[in-house]
C-alpha cells in the first residue's frame, strides 16, 4: 500500500509537523534569548541618562531606528546566546530547525542522505526570523521614552 500525502498549503503531513516542532523550539529560544538580554547590563552603550535598562532595550531601539556602530556586536552577543541553547537540543530537533532554514528547504534526501547541518545558518534563521521580529514589535515606557526623543546610539 503505498503512503497517502496529505497537502495543504504546499506541505505534506510531515512537512506541517516538523515545521511545528521546529517553530515552537524557535520561539522558546528566542523568548530564552530574549529574557538574557533583559538581564544584561554589562556592555550597554546608549548611558546613563538614556533610560534603558537592557542590552535587549538597546537592541530593540536599534531594530526600531538607527543602528549604531555596535550592532555587530549586539548580533554576536545574540547569536553566542542562540548557539548555546542550539547546543543543548537533541539532533532532532536541531534538523528539524535546519529544516526550516532556506538551505534547509532546498535538501533533497535522495541526492543527499545526511543532513548538512550548519550552525551559523540555524543561527541567522532563528536570530532573524523570531528574536530581532520580536525586538522589532517589542515596547515599554522606556523604549518609548527614548524613541520619542529622537535620537539614536552613538
Amino acid at each position: 500500500m503505498k503512503d497517502v500525502l496529505i497537502i495543504a498549503g504546499g506541505l505534506d503531513a510531515r512537512d506541517r509537523i516538523i515545521k511545528y516542532v521546529a517553530e515552537r523550539e524557535c520561539e522558546r529560544i528566542a523568548r530564552k534569548t530574549v529574557r538574557s538580554l533583559q538581564r544584561m547590563t554589562d556592555g550597554m552603550q546608549s548611558g546613563d541618562d538614556s533610560g534603558l535598562a537592557s542590552v535587549w532595550d538597546e537592541m530593540c531601539v536599534q531594530v526600531q531606528g538607527d543602528q549604531s556602530g555596535l550592532w555587530d556586536h549586539y548580533v554576536g552577543l545574540a547569536g553566542s546566546l542562540i548557539e548555546q541553547e542550539l547546543r543543548a537540543l537533541k539532533s532532532e530537533l536541531n534538523d528539524a530547525v535546519w529544516l526550516q532554514t532556506r538551505e534547509g528547504s532546498e535538501w533533497d534526501p535522495e541526492e543527499d542522505p545526511e543532513i548538512s547541518y550548519n550552525t551559523d545558518l540555524v543561527v541567522d534563521y532563528i536570530l532573524n526570523d523570531f528574536v530581532l521580529e520580536l525586538a522589532s514589535n517589542w515596547t515599554n515606557r522606556r523604549i518609548e521614552r527614548f524613541n520619542s526623543r529622537g535620537y539614536g546610539l552613538d
